[in-house]
């Protein structure tokens, strides 16, 4: 029974249990967003876990340990290291799952899809229940039900921001065009595609919603499809240059693509990108520089102090980042990059992402990468949130890649199943 509500609460990791009246004044100062459901729905005998896996898990409880020590940062450091840990050991559950399991986890796959969708569409039309919403923000504190949180930003779904439910929304959909063979060449895949571009331009308006999308539909081209795509991208930015003159609140998706083409005044095309991504971009950069300098990183949890080094590692003064001068007087601000592979760069260095890297991705090798489009859609998108973009802590992508390799390999999809779309007779 827990585990089979926990194959719904893995999806909505900002769905946090009321335990604020328990907690203690330091947990109070740091308030969990990223609820560590995915962890608990490891303890389970179906566990699969690699030894090497278990040797580096042990190495950041080790470093993590050296970090309390040193700085005194018990809690931040404590997060940091369960912030990698329920991210990616849920892998390793997902792909010891059974058939039932895996066909479970399907369903919760396309209810959180779908109820997300409807309750993104209730809240643009101002119908989402107050009563509702009242009672949800006790999980979610940052939950909101209105038509539009302002700036260009669109609506929350079930999640703390709009930018939570562009992450959930665009990993469950790459699974879903894969599951379901959904090509966006192809007239069901072009339906899909088409609804989840009405989902970032109307409802989620997210600048990182277009970027996935991108990501999903450029993992499908070849030659033959590239003057329709050419056609279409020339049509895409003439409306972004006309929607952002005419519209009072354009989306933030397109008032990023029209700063970087139909702006004149921008000098600094670097700059532009690197004050519209706010802390993101800076922060990951940063990251890797460090861990390139410090091959061991700060250490498991030292991100308040080492991400304010590696940001001054970079040349850029913090006075230039407008993010800074709005939050911290133009003085750079201790933040965790928002890539995995830049937080393990900056907390493990070059030592400890290599080794990670090396246990995590030698499962895919023999998954061929350029012959399989669905596959190619879905490693390419992780690779993304792995490199450049994610939320730390966030175990979607690692289930999503999973859920994929199982649909590949353990629990293939039939001939006759792919020729009518569909995954299996129950999902028909």
């Amino acid at each position: 029974m827990i585990q089979t509500i926990l194959h719904y609460l893995i999806f909505l990791p900002n769905v946090v249990p009321p335990i604020g009246w328990i907690s203690s004044d330091t947990l109070s100062s740091f308030p969990i967003e990223t609820f560590p459901w995915a962890l608990f729905f490891c303890f389970h005998r179906k566990l699969v876990i690699d030894k090497l896996y278990i040797v580096l898990m042990l190495v950041f409880a080790a470093s993590t340990a050296i970090t309390i020590a040193r700085y005194g940062q018990f809690t931040n450091s404590i997060r940091s290291y369960l912030a990698f840990l329920n991210a990616s050991l849920i892998f390793y559950r997902i792909i010891g799952a059974d058939k039932e399991e895996f066909l479970g986890l399907i369903k919760a796959i396309l209810v959180i899809f779908i109820l997300n969708y409807v309750v993104s569409i209730l809240q643009y039309v101002d119908l989402f229940p107050e009563i509702v919403a009242d009672v949800y923000k006790i999980f979610v504190p940052r939950f909101s039900a209105e038509s539009e949180a302002g700036g260009g930003r669109g609506v929350y779904g079930l999640f703390a921001e709009p930018a939570y439910s562009a992450n959930f929304m665009h990993f469950m959909f790459a699974f879903i065009i894969l599951w379901w063979r959904l090509s966006p060449f192809e007239w069901k895949g072009t339906i899909a595609f088409s609804a989840m571009l009405l989902f970032d331009l109307v409802l989620n308006k997210s600048g990182t919603s277009i970027v996935l999308l991108a990501i999903l539909f450029m993992s499908f081209l070849e030659w033959k499809h590239l003057w329709r795509t050419l056609v279409v991208g020339l049509v895409g930015l003439f409306l972004v240059a006309y929607a952002s003159r005419e519209m009072d609140d354009p989306p933030r998706a397109i008032q990023l693509v029209n700063n970087i083409f139909f702006t004149p005044e921008t000098d600094d095309l670097f700059l532009t990108v690197l004050n519209e991504s706010g802390f993101r971009l800076i922060g990951v950069m940063a990251g890797y520089l460090y861990g390139f300098v410090h091959i061991f990183g700060g250490g498991i949890g030292s991100w308040p102090v080492s991400s304010v080094v590696a940001m001054e590692m970079t040349g850029i003064e913090s006075f230039e980042i407008y993010y800074f001068l709005e939050f911290n007087d133009g003085f750079y601000l201790g933040i965790r990059p928002t890539a995995f592979a830049a937080a393990l760069f900056l907390e493990a260095g070059l030592a400890g992402f290599s080794i990670f890297s090396y246990v995590f991705f030698k499962n895919f090798i023999a998954i061929p990468y350029r012959q399989n489009p669905f596959w190619r859609a879905v490693l390419n998108l992780f690779l993304f949130y792995f490199f450049c973009l994610g939320i730390i802590g966030d175990p979607t992508p690692f289930i999503m890649i999973a859920m994929s390799f199982l649909a590949l390999t353990v629990y293939p999809i039939s001939e006759s199943a792919i020729d009518q779309g569909a995954g299996t007779d129950e999902f028909r």
